[in-house]
């Protein structure tokens, strides 16, 4: 469900989107333009957002021995069978 919303903007700004929407064509208005320029600000976020959580599970990781390098195919499929045996999940 969609929900509006009023917002104020700048009439040079409001310009600039009408010039781009005529030029470009990638835009059927202001709407549309509008939209889009959200998601991807908050992609944006998202991003920003994971990474700060990604960069978090490294320090944790370097403190408890980790070296930084990523593990080979090999040793990943050791670890993976290594960790479903201990869950239960896969027999001798």
């Amino acid at each position: 469900m969609k929900q509006q919303f009023v917002m104020n903007v700048e009439p040079r700004l409001i310009e600039e989107i009408d010039a781009i929407i005529e030029k470009e064509g990638m835009y059927g208005s202001r709407n549309e333009f509008v939209r889009e320029a959200l998601r991807e600000k908050v992609m944006e976020f998202r991003r920003l957002r994971a990474r700060k959580v990604l960069k978090e599970i490294g320090k944790t990781a370097m403190k408890r021995g980790w070296n930084g390098e990523m593990p080979t195919k090999e040793e990943r499929e050791k670890l993976t069978k290594k960790f479903l045996k201990e869950k239960g999940f896969l027999k001798d």
